[in-house]
């Protein structure tokens, strides 16, 4: 019984959407790194995390053009949004005595917002929305 295209079709993407799970992980935990190390929260990292998720993309072979782009944007943005958030909650874990994914369970977008604000500078913010087209860019 051959395959159907709707099959054929749910396999040829498979491959990119586990790239593109593993792109924005990866990049979260390298950016959390980062955090630890220099204890700054890198807002050059979103570009790295652009850079990173289209070239996972293009590896994995997804097809060229706008669905490409939007996921390498949607990956981006992804990844940008879990790291500050990563990075909120380790700060957060440290004062309480919890691990940074227990604190993350726990952490709501109210205090998140403030530590974000406290902890990022124009500069940051302006790295990642520069990330934003670079990433549609690098995805086509």
């Amino acid at each position: 019984m051959p395959p159907t295209e709707r099959s054929k079709s749910a396999r040829h993407w498979l491959l990119p959407l586990l790239a593109l799970a593993v792109g924005i992980l990866g990049m979260v935990a390298v950016w959390l790194a980062a955090y630890l190390h220099f204890r700054t929260p890198s807002g050059w990292l979103a570009l790295v995390a652009a850079l990173d998720i289209a070239l996972m993309l293009r590896l994995a072979a997804a097809p060229a053009g706008r669905l490409r782009a939007g996921l390498a944007v949607a990956g981006t943005a992804a990844a940008i949004a879990l790291g500050y958030w990563m990075m909120a909650a380790t700060e957060m874990g440290l004062l309480l005595g919890l691990t940074p994914l227990e604190s993350s369970q726990r952490l709501g977008p109210v205090l998140f917002g403030e530590l974000l604000r406290h902890t990022t500078s124009g500069w940051d913010i302006a790295w990642a929305l520069l990330a934003l087209p670079l990433a549609w860019r690098l995805g086509r």
